[in-house]
């Protein structure tokens, strides 16, 4: 008589579960972030023409800022 059961697969570690459980909750904002990023980088630079470090200057969102919401 021939054995047709099916083999169960091994348990997969703890830290398997773990890891992929915090890959499927952080991969969107992750995503997010990364495509804001980009967008901030291909805008400041191609888009305005303006270099890379002022992209990450705050004194250039502050005024950003003030030119936006200066009058309210």
């Amino acid at each position: 008589m021939s054995d047709n059961r099916k083999k169960a697969k091994p348990a997969a570690k703890t830290w398997v579960k773990v890891f992929k459980a915090i890959v499927r909750w952080t991969w969107i904002p992750i995503a997010c972030l990364a495509a804001l990023f980009i967008g901030l980088l291909v805008g400041y630079v191609y888009v305005g023409k303006q270099p890379l470090e002022e992209a990450w200057d705050l004194a250039t969102w502050r005024h950003l800022f003030d030119l936006v919401f200066a009058d309210t």
